[in-house]
């Protein structure tokens, strides 16, 4: 049935799955969860029924199991192929089989197949998985159950695809439950649990070292759930020894070592470390709103925080891209960061799709420049259908360019935001619409910062005759003061003394100059055996991760895979119910939630509609989608048009223009042949679109809705400082004459940064983490200054704002 937009209706479509409860136990930073799935063939035939839903790309999954009307059944993990051919000769032999497998295009995806499922009948299918937890920048630890899959940006289409062989629904169109509750057992004191969407009901036991979780209220499906936990210390390493099943073959009869460590920042490294720095933020129609309003002050904090001698550049992309210096990175002075702040006032979410490739195709061709390492931050919302091609360009520029990322919203892909990380040697964060984007970029920011380490070797000092396999086999990148995870393969265990002690050292060089980390452990102290053998889950998953990265054979990953029961993109669970079924099968599509209903209205997808309600309500249908999936010309395009330099009398700028093609006139100026923009590129076109006149409006008007805190963030200058005016004095609150008599110096710029400083730290320091870059580059600059006798720290106390 279709309504008059094309899109299907609800109406008349029976859905098998009924309800879902999820069991979670996170114990650390390990989470264990068991999804059990509901369904009831209400129908007078036998069906398939399909349900596509999404996972965290690191999860393992290692348990598929179903009870169908008394009977049950276990899965094997095959071979993929060989797990699809056993589940098509089972449907056309007239048995019930079962299928969960990941998705071709990413690996965040899963897909689950209840083929020949009788009439009348009822079946629980079981699937649990393993996963590890994100430590936040505020110290506290996040779960994060995706309920969220949004389609996928394909190039070739020019438009949104389904996501896997998903079919969507809006929250309201959902026609299943979902119950959770969730178990916490902390190594040490719980301080605080707390939900970043659901108000939760949280009973705690033993001394506060564990909890009970449920949700308040019944679960709306318009989120993902997010939970977080905080406990006394987490920055302290933590140590678990999972003994091995000696019933077992393969990797989960060994016993395996979880260590969770963090390197502390040697005494002699800078603070900072100069080089080129570059922000690529989404400006698909996807972001309009709180989104875009967030990344335009995230990407504000971003360039007053750099450090003075650096080379930066911002590029904007969609469907198309466009560069604020199109000839590659400028260095960072007033000039060029006037540029950038004009930029910043000006994005909006008006470009289109969302297409990553071709902007960093264009940023890899760039020439690099000698001793400022490159690092690139990837800011989006989206996803992107050619997952794998964006995340093997990130691999084979990794030696010259770092990579940082930034997933935001409710169904940002981990698979391509983790992947872009992982592959780039860099580091990815999270952030939901309910979040503050800010801290983490920032966070970001300051392990970009951080020089690059070589000649890194990590050793073991076990007791003989114990043994050691390292997963993955090596450590390629790590960053200080940042939570690291390494897993090792024990053999030879039985017979030695659990109080022998052992230690892990890794070894190093930090700008030429050698660093050590140890740490010590004994496994009487760390010793646990746990029935899902999580660790051991996780531990394979990692090699496998590891294993895509560097594409390995596919024989690799399907050893693995199969040792630890863990499925892969190469691996499938299968299983089959001899019994036969009657009748012709049907095929019903189960929903899955997507997040564009949050948006005002979904989008077309290309090839697969979209479940909606309207119809079926009796109400009228939506008006069309801002996001279309025929994307068409850029926000403000009218027709040709060709790429213009302004020059700096012109527009005070000198940044590119997209403006109407002419029969006379200059033509436009070449860009550099050895770079040579790629297909897609509009040079600073979206970056220029509105006059002078208009461009101080824009800026009056945001200015009106920004906090205080921004808008004299927004007034440092490149080096850091700030001037004492008017503007800055109405701000504060105060006036120039009180701010004289408590800092008796006659540089006005030293009176005006010290006073913010001060303001900073007496108003806004539970948002620190935010400003603490911008105050380091304020204080270094203060310290070169003559202060007449007086140290820096004792004028900023003086201050009385």
């Amino acid at each position: 049935m279709r309504d008059i937009n094309g899109l299907l209706s609800t109406a008349g479509i029976l859905v098998p799955l009924k309800e879902i409860d999820v069991s979670v136990t996170i114990s650390g930073f390990v989470a264990d969860v068991q999804s059990t799935l509901l369904y009831i063939n209400t129908e007078e035939f036998p069906i398939e029924a399909i349900f596509t839903f999404p996972l965290d790309d690191q999860s393992a999954v290692y348990k598929f199991v179903a009870d169908i009307d008394g009977r049950h059944l276990s899965a094997e993990c095959h071979e993929k192929e060989k797990a699809k051919e056993i589940y098509d000769d089972a449907i056309t032999s007239g048995h019930t089989a079962m299928l969960l497998q990941e998705d071709e295009s990413a690996g965040d995806i899963f897909s689950c197949k209840l083929g020949n499922f009788p009439s009348k009948a009822e079946a629980r299918i079981v699937f649990g998985f393993a996963t590890e937890l994100d430590l936040e920048p505020d110290g506290k630890v996040k779960f994060t159950l995706p309920t969220v899959l949004n389609p996928r940006y394909s190039p070739a289409v020019g438009g949104l695809t389904p996501a896997g062989k998903a079919r969507y629904a809006t929250g309201n169109a959902i026609p299943y439950k979902l119950n959770f509750q969730l178990n916490v057992k902390g190594p040490q004191k719980i301080k605080g649990i707390r939900g970043t969407n659901d108000k939760l009901n949280v009973d705690y036991s033993d001394a506060q070292k564990v909890a009970k979780v449920t949700l308040v209220d019944e679960f709306k499906f318009n989120h993902d759930i997010s939970v977080l936990v905080e406990y006394e210390n987490c920055n302290v390493p933590q140590i678990v020894l999972e003994k091995g099943d000696p019933h077992s073959g393969g990797l989960l009869k060994e016993d395996v070592l979880m260590l969770n460590f963090f390197l502390e920042t040697p005494a002699q490294i800078p603070r900072t470390n100069p080089g080129e720095f570059i922000f690529i933020i989404d400006r698909s129609e996807s972001m309009e709103g709180e989104k875009m309003k967030s990344a335009k002050e995230t990407l504000l904090l971003f360039l007053k925080s750099l450090p003075v001698n650096c080379y930066f550049n911002v590029i904007g992309f969609g469907s198309s891209f466009a560069s604020l210096f199109p000839e590659g990175s400028r260095i960072y002075n007033e000039e060029n960061l006037k540029k950038a702040e004009k930029l910043q006032r000006l994005t909006e979410a008006d470009m289109g799709g969302t297409e990553i490739l071709r902007p960093m195709e264009y940023v890899f061709k760039q020439k690099l420049i000698e001793n400022y390492p490159r690092q690139l931050f990837l800011l989006t919302d989206g996803e992107v259908y050619n997952t794998k091609d964006v995340i093997k360009l990130a691999g084979s520029n990794s030696q010259h360019t770092r990579i940082f990322t930034v997933g935001i919203g409710q169904g940002a892909s981990t698979a391509l935001v983790r992947g872009l990380a992982k592959a780039g040697k860099g580091k990815e964060i999270f952030v939901t619409d309910s979040e503050r984007l800010q801290p983490k970029v920032i966070s970001l920011l300051q392990c970009a910062m951080q020089p690059v380490a070589s000649d890194v070797e990590i050793t073991w000092d076990l007791p003989s005759p114990v043994t050691w396999i390292m997963m993955p086999a090596k450590i390629p990148y790590f960053f200080l003061g940042v939570r690291h995870i390494l897993y090792i393969i024990l053999s030879g265990t039985d017979g030695v003394d659990p109080s022998c002690v052992c230690s892990m050292t890794l070894k190093g060089k930090l700008l030429s100059k050698p660093f050590e980390y140890k740490e010590t452990f004994t496994f009487h102290d760390n010793t646990e055996t746990g029935t899902s053998s999580s660790i051991h889950r996780l531990a394979a998953k990692a090699q496998i991760i590891e294993l895509q990265l560097n594409e390995a054979q596919k024989e690799q990953i399907v050893t693995i895979s199969k040792s630890a029961n863990v499925i892969s993109k190469h691996t499938a669970f299968v299983m089959v119910e001899r019994k036969l079924v009657k009748g012709m099968t049907v095929e019903r599509v189960v929903p899955t939630l997507t997040a564009y209903n949050l948006l005002g209205g979904p989008p077309p997808v290309q090839g697969m509609p979209l479940l909606m309600t309207c119809c079926a309500s009796g109400l009228p249908p939506p008006p069309p989608p801002k996001y279309l999936s025929a994307l068409g010309p850029p926000s403000g395009f009218t027709g040709d048009a060709k790429l213009e330099m302004m020059s700096d009398s012109e527009a005070g700028q000198g940044m590119p223009r997209l403006i109407p093609s002419r029969a006379s006139g200059p033509p436009p100026p070449p860009l550099p042949k050895s770079i040579g923009p790629p297909s897609g590129f509009t040079g600073g076109a979206q970056f220029e679109k509105i006059r002078d006149s208009e461009t101080s409006k824009m800026g009056s008007k945001e200015n009106s809705h920004s906090d205080r805190m921004m808008d004299i963030i927004r007034l440092q200058t490149f080096h850091g400082t700030w001037s004492l005016g008017s503007e800055l004095l109405d701000l504060l609150k105060t006036r120039e004459d009180l701010l004289k008599q408590t800092i008796p110096l006659k540089n006005d710029t030293v009176v005006a940064t010290v006073a913010v400083i001060a303001w900073l730290r007496k108003y806004h320091m539970e948002r620190r983490d935010e400003w603490q870059m911008l105050e380091t580059k304020a204080l270094d600059w203060l310290e070169v200054q003559d202060l007449q006798g007086h140290m820096v720290e004792d004028l900023i106390s003086r201050v009385t704002i």
